[in-house]
């Protein structure tokens, strides 16, 4: 229970980190930066590109250590620096370099985290993945709500305050981490590591329901760069803007907490079309820009929209992957699929902000419906392959 109990803590505290990253480093580009929307849009984007190639590079070097806290320390530690550095750097390049190996360095370590957390529950029935997601989840809310009271108290400011804070307090949890030796690490050649961790992904049931739950998730791009933005825009107060950050956050760790146990009867693969439905209503009801307590409805759906996706995901690796090789395909996944498509949706999403504002929650819309259409396509695929083999 030690280990389950110091990555949760690990987990929580990259999540009190990312709840007010996400939100507020946006708002932090535009107002101390001087970025216009499709800046930021770059400017977020640019760490998914860039992880296509040191994901996996980092997944093959992983392998070879004998500690799997290792990879944990060595990021969360260059999280930690790269916020530090934010406050004395220029724009426009030299903020964008920045944030493209923060980006980078976040994205490896979050799921070098997830895959830790399955690794250390798989075999709890006391404290399972989803009560420790939960958990961390709960952090995400608090730090939303926390870091806007402080941005409306003191200025946006203050939400790099709450980065620095949190970050290095980070890596002092991963130093906390037990040790996690491997006995048997694998001492097969770093390309040969990185061959074997890319071929996972040549079964199509692996493919094709990252590449859904990619495009569900990448839907989630402009709410995470403008929503903030739209929503002050609107009249909401930052105390207001962190509540619905939290909503949203609440609503999926009671999600986490007491609803995942009691879905086993679902299919990954169905989860994950669940999700796109939620995601596709949810991004349709934002672009109508409705007052505040309608708002605090729809974040409702965030249960669906990122939550179901989510949990699918998890459970679709943890069935086809084993388990010796989940950190790879996190990563790998992440990598090669799901990281694209969030680039590509990021930067699209900063230079829908500049053009129409709230319109462009519409490309969620559409991403959505795309990834509920690969895997609706897919499991019809396997059903009539079924058929003619019976």
């Amino acid at each position: 229970m030690l280990n389950i109990a110091r990555i949760t803590l690990f987990l929580t505290c990259a999540h009190l980190a990312m709840g007010a990253i996400i939100p507020y480093l946006p708002v932090w580009l535009g107002a101390t930066k001087g970025l216009s929307g499709a800046q930021i849009g770059i400017v977020l984007a640019s760490s998914s590109f860039g992880r296509i190639v040191f994901g996996p590079l980092a997944a093959a070097w992983a392998e070879g250590r004998k500690d799997r806290r290792v990879p944990l320390i060595v990021f969360a530690s260059m999280v930690a620096l790269g916020y530090l550095s934010f406050p004395f750097l220029g724009p426009f390049w030299p903020i964008a370099v920045a944030c493209f190996a923060t980006g980078v360095a976040v994205q490896c370590m979050m799921a070098f985290g997830e895959a830790a957390t399955l690794r250390a529950t798989a075999s709890s029935q006391v404290w399972p993945y989803g009560r420790a997601r939960a958990v961390a989840s709960a952090a995400f809310a608090c730090a939303s709500l926390g870091a806007g009271a402080l941005v409306q108290k003191f200025g946006i400011q203050a939400a790099l305050i709450w980065f620095l804070v949190t970050t290095f307090g980070l890596v002092a949890c991963a130093f906390w981490l037990k040790p996690d030796p491997i006995d048997s690490f694998d001492k097969k050649p770093m390309v040969t590591r990185l061959r074997d961790g890319v071929a996972m992904f040549s079964k199509p049931v692996l493919f094709l329901s990252v590449m859904a739950a990619g495009l569900i998730q990448a839907s989630h791009a402009f709410y995470y760069g403008f929503s903030s933005t739209l929503w002050l825009a609107q009249g909401f107060t930052g105390t207001q803007v962190g509540t619905l950050w939290a909503v949203g956050v609440a609503v999926e760790v009671m999600f986490l907490a007491f609803a995942v146990h009691r879905l086993t009867h679902i299919k990954p693969e169905m989860m994950i079309i669940i999700g796109g439905l939620g995601s596709m209503l949810r991004w349709g009801s934002m672009s109508l820009g409705l007052g505040l307590s309608a708002s605090f409805a729809i974040q409702s759906l965030h249960a669906l929209s990122f939550a179901m996706t989510h949990i699918g995901l998890m459970r679709l690796i943890e069935r086809e992957v084993p388990i010796d090789a989940r950190a790879t395909g996190q990563q790998v996944s992440s990598s090669l699929i799901m990281s694209p498509l969030m680039g590509v949706a990021s930067i699209g999403a900063g230079f829908l902000y500049d053009f129409s504002k709230g319109g462009g929650y519409w490309s969620g819309v559409i991403l959505a419906s795309l990834g509920v259409f690969v895997m609706i396509q897919f499991l019809r695929c396997t059903t009539h392959q079924k058929a003619r083999q019976a």
